[in-house]
């Protein structure tokens, strides 16, 4: 070390705490199989490994790293809505992957240097057990708090982090948001487009009685989709659809 040179920050501690994810988790299979709504749930038997019901509430775990200089870092783990369906990692459960992060992914960074976030990203990443990567879950809730970790012990900011360590160029725009309807895709749009949101709408359409035999509904709600924007918005707002 040189005359000057700061110590860098090390991971002192990893702590992992359940909690609750922004949606729900819907099993895909039931859902194409015979359950029926019924208000916001589903009425129906649970065909997806894991699931009790049909729509249950989502899981996530919060993973807290604490350095050894006494600054806290987050990162939150979730999945995705149809956990376990079309080939995507198992339902996420915060008791059966608590004890992953507890038992396997705190050993090995306890001690670690925050000196560079994609080391340590890819160490995550790398990292098998049984042969197996990490749900991916873990992998992004565990990265996301090296990162805020690596940022704070270089006091700058996590963009500034990707973009130091990817050769990024930092450019000073707005990321478009994209919104989320859920099953209420009418009313919850009207909502959009009152706030102008960027990019719309992620509506929920998951299966062939909201989609139509030959699509037809969805064509149907796409022009409603149109004409309500002018309708509330007038002709200055150009939102993208996806």
């Amino acid at each position: 070390m040189h005359e000057g040179d700061k110590a860098m920050s090390k991971i002192k501690e990893v702590i992992a705490s359940k909690g609750l994810a922004g949606f729900y988790f819907d099993d895909q299979a039931a859902i194409k199989s015979d359950a029926k709504e019924d208000g916001f749930i589903y009425k129906g038997t649970p065909k997806t490994k894991g699931f009790t019901d049909v729509r249950q509430a989502g899981e996530s775990i919060s993973v807290m790293i604490i350095t050894d200089d006494g600054k806290m870092a987050y990162g939150d783990c979730a999945a995705v809505q149809y956990s376990g369906a079309g080939g995507r990692d198992p339902l996420f459960l915060a008791e059966d992957f608590i004890p992953v992060i507890e038992n396997e992914i705190r050993p090995i960074l306890i001690g670690e240097e925050l000196d560079s976030f994609r080391r340590l990203a890819d160490k995550i990443d790398s990292y098998k057990i049984d042969g197996k990567s990490l749900h991916t879950a873990l992998r992004y809730g565990i990265t996301q708090a090296i990162l805020d970790a690596v940022a704070k012990a270089k006091n700058t900011t996590r963009t500034e982090v990707v973009a130091e360590e990817y050769g990024l160029e930092l450019e000073l725009i707005p990321v478009p948001i994209f919104a989320q309807s859920g099953d209420d895709r009418y009313t919850n749009a009207d909502k959009m487009i009152i706030k102008r949101v960027d990019v719309l709408p992620h509506a929920l359409i998951n299966n062939v009685s909201k989609l139509g035999k030959q699509g037809e509904k969805l064509i149907e709600y796409i022009n409603w989709l149109k004409q309500r924007i002018y309708q509330i918005a007038g002709d200055d707002y150009k939102p993208y659809f996806t």
